[in-house]
């Protein structure tokens, strides 16, 4: 017995201390922060990677940025981070990516190829931040510096971020792409960077990140501008904050800002004599936040205006991005043929190939309620008497 115990205590050492079959040392490996996705002339993919230098994290007066970027090509993404390797010192880990970048050229040429590795990847970090370049490459994107933070892609995650307070882009993860690419119905919206001006800057505040891309499937087929891009995320329900800014009354130079303070949207579709209407229903509330007028916009029929005003320019707002939505692109990017899906299987089922052409000619009724909630620590502004 006293011998069979001591087997078991030995053969319990080995499974608890023979250590993990594939660990890997920090040391051995270089640690990537951002993937960056381009399609070559030649439909070759060219995968950058922008990685950590460690040795350079925490100098105090150290030049430039603690990052290194590496670039290969490859019939495959895979074939491309495999040569990667071939490249680096040590192997590169991607456990712990921030950004994904899909160029403008493999968005148009379709992601299709890039989505199935990320998705089979079991080390992909489904919380990196997806983003499309417009009028530069991925590669050019992952080599600008910054100057505020040591590691550039935390940078531009940030800014893409901060677009919360605007509702000018949109917030997603690598897992909301995802669902939504695989989603029937609906099409892939995600966040843009592009520069400011015509030159491609050296450093990342040079950059813009205020807009989205539109995709048919998987390719990409254009771009909202930052108030289109709002007029999307008003249907869809994805405003958290912004600023709307209102004329005062007979005086267009007097300009009031009101903020966005809660929002909530609801879209549906219906069936009426086989006509297939797109309806949403917006309801907002928010706070005088500033205003360039003297007049007090406190009285009730003060208010009454300013809200009418904010009704009219978010149902302008989504009017027009629905007039590019079904005029323009003539694409569902909104997900209405996912509520049909969902509410009438069997006519989804008849229709959902020709669904864009259908979309297009869809009549739309919008409803637009909002309310002014406060006016800030002051009631009337100061007067200079």
């Amino acid at each position: 017995m006293k011998k069979v115990f001591l087997l078991m205590m030995v053969v319990l050492q080995i499974v608890t201390f023979s250590g993990c079959w594939n660990r890997r040392e920090v040391n051995d490996l270089v640690i990537a922060l951002a993937f960056g996705i381009d399609m070559t002339e030649d439909k070759d993919i060219q995968l950058t990677v922008q990685a950590v230098v460690p040795r350079k994290l925490g100098q105090d007066g150290s030049e430039g940025n603690a990052t290194v970027t590496y670039t290969e090509t490859g019939s495959t993404l895979f074939e491309a981070l495999r040569k990667l390797n071939t490249v680096s010192s040590q192997k590169i880990y991607i456990g712990h990516i921030q950004l994904i970048v899909f160029g403008e050229s493999i968005a148009r040429e379709g992601i299709q190829k890039a989505i199935d590795f990320l998705e089979r990847d079991h080390e992909f970090r489904r919380q990196a931040v997806p983003v499309v370049t417009k009028n530069m490459s991925a590669k050019e994107l992952l080599e600008i510096e910054s100057i505020y933070e040591a590691l550039p892609a935390v940078h531009i995650v940030n800014m893409l971020g901060n677009n919360d307070a605007v509702g000018f882009s949109r917030d997603m993860t690598l897992l909301d792409v995802f669902e939504e690419f695989n989603s029937t119905g609906n099409n892939l919206v995600t966040g843009i960077v592009t520069k400011r001006g015509p030159e491609l800057p050296q450093y990342v505040k040079g950059l813009r990140t205020q807009g989205t891309a539109v995709f048919d499937g998987e390719h990409l087929v254009g771009f909202l501008n930052p108030y289109e891009t709002r007029g999307y995320l008003w249907v869809v329900g994805e405003i958290g904050s912004g600023i709307l800014v209102i004329p005062h009354e007979g005086l267009p130079a007097e300009l009031i800002s009101l903020e966005i303070i809660r929002t909530q949207s609801k879209m549906d579709v219906e069936i009426i004599d086989d006509q297939i209407i797109l309806k949403v229903d917006i309801k907002e509330e928010g706070n005088i936040g500033g205003q360039r007028s003297p007049h007090d916009k406190t009285d009730a029929a003060e208010i009454s205006y300013l809200e009418r005003k904010k009704e009219e320019l978010i149902t302008h707002e989504v009017t027009e991005v629905f007039d590019i939505a079904q005029n323009q692109l003539k694409v569902d990017f909104f997900g209405f043929g996912e509520l049909l899906h969902k509410k009438h299987p069997q006519l989804w089922k008849e229709i959902q190939e020709d669904w864009n052409d259908i979309f297009a000619e869809c009549p739309v009724e919008i409803k637009v309620e909002t309310k002014i909630r406060g006016t800030g620590q002051i009631l009337s502004p100061s007067l200079d008497e």
